[in-house]
Protein backbone atom coordinates (compact mmCIF):
# COMPACT_ATOMS: atom_id res chain seq x y z
CA UNK A 1 0.00 0.00 0.00
CA UNK A 2 1.30 3.67 -1.13
CA UNK A 3 0.71 6.52 1.39
CA UNK A 4 -1.68 9.54 0.02
CA UNK A 5 -3.27 6.86 -1.71
CA UNK A 6 -5.12 7.04 -4.63
CA UNK A 7 -2.60 9.62 -5.93
CA UNK A 8 0.30 8.13 -4.29
CA UNK A 9 1.37 11.05 -2.75
CA UNK A 10 3.88 11.30 -0.07
CA UNK A 11 4.99 13.11 2.90
CA UNK A 12 5.09 16.83 2.03
CA UNK A 13 2.52 16.33 -0.64
CA UNK A 14 -0.47 15.04 1.83
CA UNK A 15 -2.18 18.44 2.68
CA UNK A 16 -2.12 19.31 5.82
CA UNK A 17 -5.79 19.01 6.61
CA UNK A 18 -5.35 15.23 5.29
CA UNK A 19 -2.07 14.94 7.37
CA UNK A 20 -4.66 16.34 10.63
CA UNK A 21 -7.39 13.76 9.67
CA UNK A 22 -4.93 11.16 9.86
CA UNK A 23 -3.61 11.80 12.66
CA UNK A 24 -7.04 12.49 14.60
CA UNK A 25 -8.57 8.74 12.93
CA UNK A 26 -5.85 6.90 14.49
CA UNK A 27 -6.43 8.19 17.81
CA UNK A 28 -9.65 7.42 17.73
CA UNK A 29 -9.12 3.60 16.24
CA UNK A 30 -6.88 3.56 19.30
CA UNK A 31 -8.72 4.89 22.01
CA UNK A 32 -11.91 4.17 21.11
CA UNK A 33 -13.77 1.27 23.26
CA UNK A 34 -14.43 -1.76 20.54
CA UNK A 35 -15.39 -5.62 21.17
CA UNK A 36 -12.16 -6.65 19.63
CA UNK A 37 -10.33 -3.56 22.06
CA UNK A 38 -9.72 -2.68 25.85
CA UNK A 39 -9.62 0.76 26.32
CA UNK A 40 -5.77 2.05 25.92
CA UNK A 41 -4.95 4.97 28.40
CA UNK A 42 -4.74 8.43 26.20
CA UNK A 43 -1.35 8.85 27.42
CA UNK A 44 0.22 5.41 26.39
CA UNK A 45 -1.96 5.95 22.89
CA UNK A 46 0.05 9.66 22.19
CA UNK A 47 2.74 7.82 23.49
CA UNK A 48 2.21 5.25 20.21
CA UNK A 49 1.41 7.96 18.34
CA UNK A 50 5.01 9.82 19.06
CA UNK A 51 6.55 7.09 18.26
CA UNK A 52 4.61 7.07 14.82
CA UNK A 53 6.26 10.12 13.91
CA UNK A 54 9.88 9.08 15.22
CA UNK A 55 12.53 8.36 12.00
CA UNK A 56 11.71 4.73 10.81
CA UNK A 57 15.14 3.81 11.92
CA UNK A 58 13.46 3.97 15.54
CA UNK A 59 12.43 0.78 17.36
CA UNK A 60 8.68 0.67 17.70
CA UNK A 61 5.80 -1.30 19.33
CA UNK A 62 2.08 -0.65 17.91
CA UNK A 63 -0.93 -1.39 19.23
CA UNK A 64 -2.89 -1.40 16.02
CA UNK A 65 -2.47 -3.08 12.19
CA UNK A 66 -3.45 0.35 11.15
CA UNK A 67 -0.35 2.16 12.91
CA UNK A 68 1.87 -0.74 12.01
CA UNK A 69 1.30 -0.10 8.63
CA UNK A 70 2.78 3.62 8.98
CA UNK A 71 5.96 2.16 10.32
CA UNK A 72 6.97 1.10 6.84
CA UNK A 73 5.70 4.36 5.30
CA UNK A 74 5.01 8.32 5.95
CA UNK A 75 4.84 8.30 9.39
CA UNK A 76 2.60 11.14 11.10
CA UNK A 77 3.13 14.83 10.93
CA UNK A 78 4.71 15.84 14.46
CA UNK A 79 2.87 19.13 14.19
CA UNK A 80 -0.46 17.57 13.63
CA UNK A 81 0.11 15.46 16.42
CA UNK A 82 0.98 18.44 18.82
CA UNK A 83 -2.46 19.68 17.29
CA UNK A 84 -4.19 16.52 19.03
CA UNK A 85 -2.03 16.73 22.34
CA UNK A 86 -4.19 20.37 22.93
CA UNK A 87 -7.31 19.05 21.78
CA UNK A 88 -6.96 15.99 24.16
CA UNK A 89 -5.59 18.11 27.21
CA UNK A 90 -8.96 20.48 26.46
CA UNK A 91 -11.45 17.50 25.97
CA UNK A 92 -9.96 15.74 29.59
CA UNK A 93 -9.86 19.37 31.05
CA UNK A 94 -13.83 19.32 30.26
CA UNK A 95 -14.59 15.96 31.26
CA UNK A 96 -13.05 16.80 34.84
CA UNK A 97 -15.33 19.78 34.82
CA UNK A 98 -17.96 17.33 34.43
CA UNK A 99 -16.99 15.34 36.40
CA UNK A 100 -16.18 17.83 39.27
CA UNK A 101 -19.95 19.54 38.49
CA UNK A 102 -21.27 15.77 39.01
CA UNK A 103 -19.26 15.48 42.99
CA UNK A 104 -20.73 18.70 44.04
CA UNK A 105 -24.54 17.81 43.06
CA UNK A 106 -23.52 14.35 44.89
CA UNK A 107 -22.15 16.86 48.18
CA UNK A 108 -25.41 18.41 47.96
CA UNK A 109 -27.48 15.00 47.84
CA UNK A 110 -25.23 13.77 50.86
CA UNK A 111 -25.60 17.08 53.16
CA UNK A 112 -30.05 17.30 52.44
CA UNK A 113 -29.46 13.37 53.30
CA UNK A 114 -27.53 13.71 56.37
CA UNK A 115 -30.02 16.45 57.37
CA UNK A 116 -32.77 13.92 56.81
CA UNK A 117 -30.14 11.33 59.24
CA UNK A 118 -30.15 14.10 62.14
CA UNK A 119 -33.95 14.96 61.83
CA UNK A 120 -34.36 10.94 62.79
CA UNK A 121 -32.18 11.04 65.74
CA UNK A 122 -33.89 14.00 66.97
CA UNK A 123 -37.35 11.98 66.55
CA UNK A 124 -35.93 9.08 68.28
CA UNK A 125 -34.47 11.55 71.56
CA UNK A 126 -37.94 13.56 71.37
CA UNK A 127 -40.24 12.78 74.30
CA UNK A 128 -43.61 14.06 73.10
CA UNK A 129 -45.28 12.48 69.98
CA UNK A 130 -46.09 16.09 68.63
CA UNK A 131 -42.01 16.64 68.26
CA UNK A 132 -41.57 13.19 66.56
CA UNK A 133 -44.38 14.29 64.28
CA UNK A 134 -42.90 17.55 63.49
CA UNK A 135 -39.17 15.85 63.08
CA UNK A 136 -40.56 12.99 60.77
CA UNK A 137 -42.01 15.64 58.87
CA UNK A 138 -39.60 17.30 58.12
CA UNK A 139 -37.55 14.59 56.94
CA UNK A 140 -40.61 14.02 54.60
CA UNK A 141 -40.20 17.11 53.03
CA UNK A 142 -36.69 16.03 52.28
CA UNK A 143 -36.92 12.76 50.50
CA UNK A 144 -36.67 12.88 46.91
CA UNK A 145 -36.99 10.74 44.05
CA UNK A 146 -38.54 7.52 45.73
CA UNK A 147 -36.44 7.70 48.84
CA UNK A 148 -38.46 7.27 52.26
CA UNK A 149 -37.99 6.15 56.12
CA UNK A 150 -36.26 3.00 54.89
CA UNK A 151 -34.11 3.44 52.25
CA UNK A 152 -32.60 6.99 52.33
CA UNK A 153 -29.32 5.36 54.95
CA UNK A 154 -28.57 3.37 51.84
CA UNK A 155 -29.18 5.91 49.34
CA UNK A 156 -26.97 7.97 51.07
CA UNK A 157 -24.23 5.54 51.91
CA UNK A 158 -24.43 5.08 47.58
CA UNK A 159 -23.98 8.92 47.30
CA UNK A 160 -20.85 8.22 49.23
CA UNK A 161 -19.39 5.55 47.56
CA UNK A 162 -20.40 7.58 44.10
CA UNK A 163 -18.34 10.58 45.11
CA UNK A 164 -15.34 8.45 46.24
CA UNK A 165 -15.27 6.95 42.74
CA UNK A 166 -15.52 10.49 40.97
CA UNK A 167 -12.67 11.51 43.47
CA UNK A 168 -10.41 9.14 41.86
CA UNK A 169 -11.71 9.37 38.40
CA UNK A 170 -11.09 13.12 38.87
CA UNK A 171 -7.49 12.24 40.07
CA UNK A 172 -7.19 9.73 37.10
CA UNK A 173 -7.55 12.70 34.56
CA UNK A 174 -5.43 15.03 36.10
CA UNK A 175 -2.45 12.43 36.02
CA UNK A 176 -3.05 11.36 32.78
CA UNK A 177 -3.13 15.24 32.15
CA UNK A 178 0.29 15.20 33.95
CA UNK A 179 1.75 12.53 31.89
CA UNK A 180 0.39 13.94 28.42
CA UNK A 181 2.13 17.39 29.08
CA UNK A 182 5.61 15.64 29.68
CA UNK A 183 5.13 14.00 26.06
CA UNK A 184 7.83 15.20 23.76
CA UNK A 185 7.31 14.67 20.25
Amino acid sequence: MEFGYPQGLTKKDIPYVAQIIRVADEYDAIVTKRQYTTHVNISETLKDLIKDAKPSDYMKTVALDVVRENYKVGKINPKALKALFKVVIDDTLYEISCVIDYINYLNEQIDRLEKIEKYELKSQKAKREKDKDYYREGMRMLFQNGEDFDNYKQVLEEYRMAVITREDVKDKLYNEIKIIKKLRI
